[in-house]
């Protein structure tokens, strides 16, 4: 029996990754669709073969639902579908507090609901090696990690929302993606650690289009140097770096299907995995666990809480 999804937020990222994502499962189909542009809504209604509907009955009747709203709208819409019960999969960036994430993880308990945020470049098949390669233990502990991803901007946004939003600037947009590929790797997305600030600089207040920074990660198991460098104006080398006690790795913060591994003497060898190398094949993992419940998902909103630790900190300097 196919479940039914509604889709709140017909933008950009609907019309350009999930339009072709979701049309990939028979078993799932997109029912409803709602955004505060009638005409847009109309016009992804028609793509999907969906019926436009308001909120309220897309919440009543969807049992996934989809939000891909500007990050400013996401704890509200998140907390209402919570409270209907639905499975949730919020679009990146997840919110910008950790009080916001904290209280959509215990509304989602309280209701038994799944809540679920979608960084699909934890699929990539370079992030998923060097996570294993990291979890082995070959290159000893991290020590450090530095996080490069600039361009000239051209996501072009319905709502323009990357130039008003709190959430929208380089930060939040791009920055949360790299910076929770270098978690996700590091494998500290889970478990507890303190960001302490050493150094934050921007162009302005949020939304800002560049940003450097300097902070301590600080745990009980290990203290983390991470520094991040973000531009929408500069072309960076848009890679992470991870810097062990026997070498270090460099990974694309694009999609690959390889890392460089460094030893101390500068020698460099590189590591590929090519079980996949489309950009949909990434999209279908990342749905698979979502949409299917996979036990204990890299997905799960509890696994973006250090992300929003570093992401606000950041952003309230």
């Amino acid at each position: 029996m196919s479940k039914s999804l509604g889709i709140i937020g017909c933008g950009a990222v609907t019309q350009n990754q999930y339009l072709k994502a979701l049309g990939m499962y028979h078993d799932i189909a997109v029912k409803y669709v709602f955004d505060i542009n009638q005409e847009l809504a109309h016009v992804m209604a028609a793509q999907f073969g969906a019926n436009v509907v308001t909120k309220e009955e897309l919440l009543s009747n969807s049992d996934i639902v989809v939000i891909a709203t500007p990050p400013s709208t996401h704890f509200q819409l998140i907390n209402e579908a919570l409270k209907k019960g639905n499975k949730v999969i919020c679009e990146k960036p997840f919110v910008g507090s950790v009080a916001d994430c904290k209280e959509l993880i215990k509304v989602a308990a309280a209701r038994e609901a799944e809540l679920y945020v979608a960084h699909f470049r934890r699929t990539f098949p370079s992030v998923q090696l060097a996570q294993s390669i990291i979890k082995s233990k070959i290159l000893g502990n991290v020590l450090g990690i530095e996080v490069y991803e600039g361009g000239r901007f051209s996501w072009q946004t319905q709502s323009g929302y990357v130039y008003k939003d709190p959430y929208g600037g380089v930060l939040f947009d791009t920055g949360s993606h790299t910076i929770d590929m270098a978690l996700f790797m590091a494998n500290i997305d889970t478990g507890e650690f303190e960001p302490e600030v050493i150094s934050i600089t921007k162009d302005k207040s949020e939304p800002s289009h560049e940003i450097a920074a300097e902070l301590k990660l600080k745990s009980s198991a290990y203290d983390i140097n991470l520094k991040v460098k973000l531009s929408r104006k500069l072309l960076l080398s848009n890679k992470v770096k991870i810097i062990c006690e026997n070498g270090y790795m460099d990974i694309p913060a694009g999609m690959a299907n390889y890392v460089r591994i460094g030893s101390k003497l500068s020698s460099t060898v590189v590591y590929s995995d090519t079980k996949y190398d489309d950009l949909m094949d990434c999209f279908a993992i990342q749905f698979n666990d979502m949409f299917y419940d996979k036990p204990e998902s890299i997905f799960s909103a509890g696994r973006f809480l250090n992300l929003t630790k570093i992401l606000e900190v950041i952003a309230n300097k």
